[in-house]
């Protein structure tokens, strides 16, 4: 259980995360210090009581900090403002989506492709009925810093590569259409302890039938990657209400 924060451990928190997402580089306490205009030893502290609480680390000597899987965690279910999805966007997406729709494996695919464009992550549709799985934007991860470390890429690439098992990892989330967000190592495989994997469920004539999602860095806009998430699931389902299949 996340042990609550207080107001000022909360607001350093959320900067920390959000400023990491955006930079990739530890965040150190003369940043928080100018943003909340507290004094550097008084971030300090707050910043040694939350690395004290597992909510950050220090991955260097001398350097700033970086939220842990925790952290994040606690970001996602306590602090972060959700950005609204842009209409103008989300009607392309709709259109797209019902634009010559040849067969269900057509959507699904154009979907994932839809999900990777939009977020620059790795685009996910599962159809459970058939156990199909749908991927697209692999070579994004490429372009994240966590994974410059070759035995990380190494490993998450072999995940992608191998769908079954993939496909197997990702069913625990099959049974419900709400939105689930697993991050670092609440993901059932070691070859997914550098990554968060944001999922929702779509249904096909009012039954859940698979689940649209990202498969991303920890440090990913989560602000933004589980509205549109949210928004796609929806539209998918849509989609489907509409067709013949």
């Amino acid at each position: 259980m996340l042990k609550e924060l207080n107001r000022r451990q909360q607001e350093v928190l959320a900067l920390i995360v959000r400023r990491y997402v955006e930079t990739a580089e530890p965040v150190g306490s003369r940043y928080i210090a100018r943003k909340l205009d507290f004094s550097s030893a008084t971030i300090r502290n707050v910043m040694a009581d939350l690395e004290d609480l597992g909510y950050i680390t220090q991955p260097h000597t001398s350097a700033g900090r970086v939220p842990t899987d925790r952290g994040y965690r606690y970001f996602i279910d306590s602090l972060m403002r959700l950005k609204h999805v842009d209409a103008g966007m989300m009607k392309s997406v709709n259109d797209q989506c019902m634009r010559t729709v040849r067969s269900l494996e057509d959507i699904l695919e154009r979907t994932s492709h839809l999900v990777s464009s939009m977020t620059n992550y790795v685009g996910v549709t599962l159809f459970s009925q058939y156990d199909k799985l749908y991927l697209d934007g692999a070579s994004h991860i490429i372009e994240q810093p966590e994974f410059h470390d070759l035995k990380k890429l190494y490993a998450l690439m072999r995940c992608l590569e191998h769908k079954r098992d993939l496909l197997d990892l990702l069913k625990h989330d099959f049974e419900t259409d709400a939105l689930t967000v697993h991050i670092g190592r609440e993901n059932a495989s070691n070859s997914l302890s550098e990554c968060s994997v944001v999922t929702k469920g779509y249904k096909m004539k009012g039954k859940v039938s698979g689940r649209v999602g990202v498969i991303g860095p920890k440090r990913m806009g989560y602000e933004k990657v589980i509205p549109t998430i949210d928004c796609l699931a929806d539209t998918l389902t849509r989609v489907f209400d509409d067709m013949e299949v």
